[in-house]
């Protein structure tokens, strides 16, 4: 097979002459403009400033309007000794904790939100076009929360509660974002032309048409993490080179407190731009079937979340590997948060070499990427084995972290380690989410996406606050923040632990067998005869 045909084969191209019928299949089919607009969205909303701005603002201002715990009456920590420093501000229940500890406790106190909305509302991607409303108005919200922070360009830290309740409300935004843009996935690979032929092709057998659906899931996803990369890279880039602009006594714009504030407002910009024509060019009929009798908006979610759970017995594999992701999803939203702290202290906040490692991080996780799907479609590695790998390598930078426990010199405490994670990274993180999302679309029963891609949401949300609260607790009775990368270790050996256990091959027959006992007559893709035999 050639390069083009394992990168950039064509979901749209069809035999002449081999076409079937398609009548029975009742959602419309995917355009390109679809599938294009959909990765342009991911393009746009790839996280960057999430990560890097946004955190980099609320801890500058926190450290400006913070004390040390040694002079509380003296407003204003010492920003060029921030690692042998302690600055504290105020908490909750008339006390002080360290800048560390209260970043981890509000990346907490936005996950713990998005539970609480994912849990309840979560499942509306099901029903009519909920999906498309919740994701447009989480796409407002998340813009406006990136360019809002410019109006404290000029605060002497005294608003740095004011800068927690945006960053908050940004995350918030964010991650209801991934949930539904994610919940969307399925169904708009399932209709790709080429695989609704497989599905509807009386010369394929019932595996045979699965491993087509599979081929495509693996592809679109891959391309989507792809575009988001991409998006990084384009952000990254623009503003490595504007952090050069010549500034104040001959310093440069990247070394200006200014340029976190501009960068931010730039990524919201983008992300809107990027999130358009997705909702201008999904079709019409991208819609599920409506509410239930005898259901209520607010009440469905919780009723399909314990509809979920009542299937761990007859669908062991697929929740095993909910368990596992539940372990790893808060690992490596934790190493983040982590990272996303250390930066600061170690490069004494400074954004143009934040950015500059970023842009490093954004050309690797495209080559990352792309990578892990060459290797799949030219050896025929299993989406199992491809995650497996992934984990364990994402892992190591955990282990990497303990080291910083003892020593002052080694275990991410230098700004030359934080180059050397900020690569790793690019190229054996960030495609985790992208195999992540195909292993849950393999184990799931056909006609049940949103309802288990929901639940896996909501696991995400719920396992994300526990790492937060836990090194930050840690972090604020030792005042040593790497001890904290000894819990994510543990958390990355019990996920990669679990999904070694998990039987794809077993848990597509629970799947089918499923099926066999709760026929979906209302599925929006096939008929209900039909959705056994293509499960």
């Amino acid at each position: 097979m050639s390069l083009r045909d394992r990168f950039f084969a064509d979901p749209f191209k069809e035999d002449e002459g081999d076409h079937h019928d398609e009548s029975k299949l009742k959602q419309p089919r995917a355009t390109r403009k679809e599938l294009w607009s959909y990765y342009l969205y991911y393009n746009g909303d790839n996280g960057y400033t999430t990560y890097s701005y946004l955190p980099n603002i609320l801890q500058y201002l926190a450290y400006r309007g913070g004390f040390n715990p040694a002079t509380p009456n003296v407003r204003g920590c010492d920003l060029e000794n921030t690692l042998e420093e302690v600055c504290n501000v105020s908490w909750a229940g008339g006390r002080s904790i360290p800048v560390s500890s209260m970043m981890l406790y509000v990346q907490a106190i936005a996950f713990s939100v998005q539970f609480l909305l994912f849990t309840t509302f979560g499942s509306l991607a099901d029903y009519g076009r909920w999906n498309r409303y919740i994701l447009l108005l989480a796409t407002v919200i998340g813009c406006a929360a990136q360019i809002v922070p410019m109006a404290l360009v000029n605060n002497d830290g005294s608003a740095w509660g004011a800068m927690m309740a945006i960053f908050i409300i940004g995350q918030i935004a964010y991650g209801t974002s991934l949930v539904f843009y994610g919940a969307a996935f399925p169904t708009l690979s399932d209709n790709l032309p080429v695989v609704r032929q497989a599905f509807v092709n009386p010369n394929l057998s019932r595996d045979q048409a699965l491993a087509v659906s599979e081929k495509w899931r693996n592809h679109v996803s891959a391309w989507s993490t792809t575009f988001s990369n991409i998006g990084f890279l384009v952000m990254t880039g623009v503003l490595s080179g504007a952090s050069f602009y010549p500034w104040n006594n001959g310093d440069v714009l990247g070394n200006a407190p200014l340029y976190n504030y501009i960068s931010t407002v730039v990524c919201g910009g983008y992300w809107a731009l990027n999130a358009i024509p997705y909702f201008l060019f999904q079709p019409r009929g991208r819609a599920g079937p409506p509410l239930p009798p005898n259901t209520h908006y607010v009440t469905i979610g919780w009723t399909s979340i314990f509809e979920a759970l009542r299937e761990i017995r007859k669908l062991r594999y697929l929740f095993l590997y909910i368990l596992a992701y539940f372990m790893f999803s808060d690992a490596i939203n934790t190493t983040n948060q982590m990272i996303s702290i250390v930066q600061g202290e170690i490069t004494s906040f400074s954004a143009q070499q934040v950015t500059i490692m970023n842009l490093a991080s954004a050309v690797t996780s495209i080559i990352g990427c792309l990578g892990f799907l060459w290797v799949s479609k030219t050896f025929g590695v299993r989406t199992k084995t491809n995650l497996l790998i992934i984990l364990t390598l994402t892992g190591i930078v955990s282990v990497w972290g303990c080291f910083g426990i003892g020593l002052d010199n080694f275990g991410i405490k230098k700004t030359w380690e934080l180059w050397v994670f900020y690569v790793w990274s690019g190229l054996f993180t960030a495609p985790v989410w992208a195999w992540q999302q195909t292993m849950l679309a393999e184990l799931t029963p056909k006609g049940k996406e949103n309802l288990f891609f929901g639940l896996f949401g909501v696991c995400n949300k719920a396992s994300s606050w526990i790492g937060p609260v836990v090194i930050g607790a840690i972090t604020e009775h030792t005042n040593n923040l790497w001890n904290g990368w000894a819990f994510i270790l543990g958390l990355f050996i019990i996920s990669i632990v679990l999904v070694s256990f998990v039987n794809v091959d077993k848990a597509k027959e629970q799947a089918e067998a499923y099926l066999h006992e709760h026929p979906q007559p209302d599925y929006k893709d096939i008929d209900s005869e039909d959705i056994v035999k293509y499960s």
